[in-house]
């Protein structure tokens, strides 16, 4: 289930031509450079330094179903690195536009409304590589 969420979440931002400029990248440009940059899942696959962002991880957390068994109570999270806090927030800003109090839709996924539950700057220790972490709560239904 949570990979049908996060396809569409990526499917969504790289929709989104403001969002792909933060990139240098346009909707249309090559998936082979656009998932070095935007990557589904927790970890990158490379290391993480200043030549290589901004980069954005999106990712799943536990969820839970609701009490109607059709719908799970999920979060879904952005990892935003980039060179300065401030570009960081940008793309946090762009994220929220297109996902806070709006619904997801994917090729076999529709959420109800995300709502953005958390946001923080996020602390990397990697010299030249400032972090923004942002959560949101989703509601979808059940696909078998």
């Amino acid at each position: 289930m949570s990979l049908n969420l996060i396809d569409a979440i990526y499917s969504t931002c790289k929709r989104d031509a403001e969002f792909m400029a933060f990139f240098g990248f346009t909707p249309s440009s090559p998936a082979a450079e656009i998932t070095g940059r935007l990557i589904r899942g927790m970890e990158p696959d490379q290391t993480l330094t200043g030549s290589n962002v901004p980069q954005v991880l999106i990712y799943t957390k536990p969820g839970r179903f609701a009490s109607n068994p059709l719908v799970f109570e999920g979060k879904f999270c952005f990892d935003i690195y980039a060179k300065t806090s401030y570009q960081a927030k940008q793309i946090g800003s762009r994220v929220f536009q297109l996902f806070h109090d709006k619904r997801v839709h994917g090729t076999t996924l529709h959420t109800y409304l995300c709502v953005m539950a958390y946001d923080s700057d996020l602390a990397t220790g990697i010299t030249g590589v400032k972090g923004y972490e942002m959560i949101f709560d989703v509601d979808y239904l059940r696909t078998n």
